[in-house]
């Protein structure tokens, strides 16, 4: 009678594979990591584009009397409700208010653009106006900041305040935490 021996891998040839699948898995999670973090920057970035284009189209219409009142910014909203359905006029209202109908736009009140911002787990808004002429240094990278300007930014010869009825504000990212990119800061003037 004839013994047969069935073959298999040893222990070593196994400890072989396991070794390889380790570095590869290494090497593919740092890879996967640093693709993440680029496309939540590409993603954040776009939305900075696509804010500051809508507010320069809004404020071009306006300014131009092109429109007397806008069709997407609500007056005298408040956050978080956004209830409003009031077309923001021009000059009808102060600096403030307008800056409060940006916020709602942006926000969650259904209906509007709700970006969110990439680099923020919990899914936080990725917009934010603030009736101040300087934001919290809490900002979260990623966040779109708009805000009303300070002397010396865009033509503003003094800090504007809220209850004017035009001038400056500024739309800026914050490409990490606290820490504003300055090659992505816009001044427009309401005029």
């Amino acid at each position: 009678m004839k013994k047969t021996f069935e073959k298999g891998f040893s222990l070593i040839e196994l400890l072989v594979v396991v070794a390889i699948i380790g570095v590869l898995a290494g090497v593919g999670i740092v890879g996967y990591q640093s693709y993440t973090e680029s496309a939540k920057k590409s993603v954040a970035e776009a939305n900075y584009n696509s804010v500051k284009r809508f507010v320069e189209t809004e404020l071009t219409l306006l300014n131009n009397s092109v429109q007397s009142t806008s069709a997407a910014i609500k007056q005298g909203q408040t956050q978080p409700g956004c209830t409003s359905s009031t077309a923001y006029s021009v000059h009808s209202t102060d600096m403030a208010d307008f800056l409060d109908g940006l916020a709602c736009y942006f926000g969650t009140s259904p209906g509007n653009m709700a970006f969110k911002n990439p680099f923020d787990a919990g899914g936080g808004l990725g917009v934010t106006a603030v009736n101040a002429t300087s934001a919290s240094s809490s900002l979260k990278k990623g966040t779109i900041l708009i805000r009303l300007a300070k002397s010396g930014e865009g033509d503003a010869t003094a800090a504007v305040v809220g209850t004017a009825s035009s001038g400056w504000f500024v739309v800026e990212y914050y490409s990490a935490d606290g820490t504003v990119d300055t090659n992505k800061v816009k001044s427009i003037e309401l005029k």
